[in-house]
């Protein structure tokens, strides 16, 4: 498949405005998807965003692109592309179509980090099923308003969206956590039933009192899905369905960067937002911003995950009897904390991002409780 049957290209106009720009700005260091685009080519890429682009609408993503085009760039340059956007149907029921999933699964087989964007929540879907198409099993963590599951057999919409990646959990989604959340819009039996299939909720108060403990949630995704609309409307007016609480704008571009910088990140998709209505272009320029904290958390992964890196300290902490020891991993490089569990009928323990808190107490010789919460769940 070839990429004019797949994309429409940047605009020339935005394309020559980015490149015009100083040398420091993300507008001069990137490249475009243009007519004759050869697959081969891809090697040279690191990052790609892609657009999903309402079927036969204008294009909606224009001040996005011109606001991060305009944004600094820091560090070693990072190769990264814009190949445009793809068409996609303009309601749920169905994944945007096998082009996208070509493209999507191009990239990943390059190691290329596709940074997806839409207006909807429901198009995370096609992201999810290229990264499932691409490895075994998926480890998907959202950033939404609301964790209601909806009804898995009702066409795909942004309202049951965790319901239809539900639908596969235990099989190819091994993992699904909801990060800042808010109660008053969420189900109690929809929370109770997540928790129950050993899903991770973190509500929005839990994130504002303590930003880093969501850290680990999101540094053993997979798959980070990233809801404008978990933003504030007064920082974030454009959202859909704009809601006066909400994370703060600061507080989204720490969480997706956060994300980001873990080596486990495949991919990410942010949507939830309506950019026709942006007349002040605040939206736009929050999105653009969550963009850039997503390509900067990439550029400065130090790879110190100790699934694939011999570079973290391991410490071993004695509980009293035999065969009772608890084994963490420090990174050298970060300070970051993990630690091992064991796996009903495995010989490998899974090894699972934690706190230096779980550490301290298992110090004083107490099991902590993240470290039972996933005992039950791989052994249950």
């Amino acid at each position: 498949m070839e990429y004019s049957d797949i994309f429409i290209p940047v605009a020339e106009h935005l394309q020559a405005s980015g490149a015009a720009r100083p040398r420091e700005r993300w507008g001069s260091r990137m490249k475009y998807g243009v007519k004759g685009f050869d697959w081969a080519w891809l090697g040279d890429f690191k990052v790609a965003l892609v657009g999903l682009r309402k079927y036969g609408a204008p294009n909606s993503f224009v001040a996005l692109r011109e606001e991060f085009y305009a944004l600094f760039a820091h560090g070693k340059p990072l190769p990264a592309i814009d190949l445009g956007d793809v068409e996609v149907a303009v309601s749920g029921g169905g994944a945007p179509g096998e082009r996208l999933a070509y493209a999507l699964h191009k990239l990943l087989s390059e190691g290329i980090f596709p940074v997806v964007f839409g207006e909807n929540t429901w198009s995370a879907s096609c992201v999810y099923d290229a990264v499932k198409a691409y490895q075994k099993s998926v480890a998907a963590t959202f950033i939404l308003p609301s964790a209601c599951l909806g009804a898995a057999q009702e066409p795909l919409t942004d309202d049951n969206v965790l319901a239809h990646f539900m639908a596969d959990y235990g099989r190819e989604l091994e993992t699904l956590n909801v990060l800042a959340y808010q109660s008053y819009l969420t189900s109690p039996a929809d929370v109770q039933a997540l928790s129950d299939r050993y899903c991770e909720l973190m509500r929005l108060g839990a994130v504002r009192e303590g930003i880093a403990r969501a850290e680990p949630l999101l540094r053993d995704a997979d798959l980070l899905c990233a809801g404008v609309n978990a933003v504030r409307c007064c920082d974030a007016p454009a959202a859909t369905n704009p809601s006066p609480n909400g994370l703060y704008a600061e507080e989204m571009c720490q969480l997706v960067r956060f994300a980001s910088f873990s080596e486990k990140l495949k991919a990410c998709y942010l949507g939830g937002f309506s950019l026709a209505g942006d007349s002040q272009r605040q939206t736009a320029k929050l999105a653009a911003q969550l963009i850039w904290h997503i390509a900067d958390g990439f550029a400065c992964r130090t790879g110190d995950d100790p699934a694939v890196s011999k570079t973290c300290r391991k410490l071993q902490v004695e509980l009293g009897g035999k065969d009772q020891q608890l084994v963490f991993y420090q990174s050298k490089a970060t300070g970051r904390w993990w630690m091992a569990i064991p796996a009903d009928g495995s010989p490998e323990k899974r090894i699972i991002p934690c706190e230096r808190s779980d550490y301290e107490k298992a110090l004083r010789l107490e099991v902590p409780d993240r470290w039972l919460w996933f005992y039950k769940k791989f052994t249950c």
